[in-house]
């Protein structure tokens, strides 16, 4: 995913219900500066059936992994003006 232009750029990826680990990296960056990447929300499916939005707020607070039974994960990067940030997202699936 690339991280232009200049704030949050984000990608949701949408699921059917299912116990997995999910990572991003920073792949690669342009320009001067700091650039961030991470996991920004994610849908917990509840054993209801239900799901919990569970949402990390700005990008100081994402965290690189999450480990749990979700529906949907947003995996964003943080940029800030004439840069450009590259994410690597995975997901492994467990059970």
């Amino acid at each position: 995913m690339d991280g232009w232009p200049p704030g949050y750029n984000t990608v949701q990826v949408n699921l059917p219900p299912a116990t997995l680990g999910a990572q991003t990296a920073l792949q690669g960056q342009v320009g001067g500066g700091a650039n961030y990447t991470g996991i920004m929300h994610y849908r917990r499916r509840l054993k209801d059936g239900s799901d919990k939005d569970i949402d990390f707020g700005a990008w100081p607070n994402w965290p690189p992994v999450i480990f749990d039974h979700v529906s949907s994960i947003t995996f964003a990067t943080a940029t800030g003006e004439d840069q450009e940030a590259y994410l690597v997202a995975r997901m492994d699936y467990w059970g």
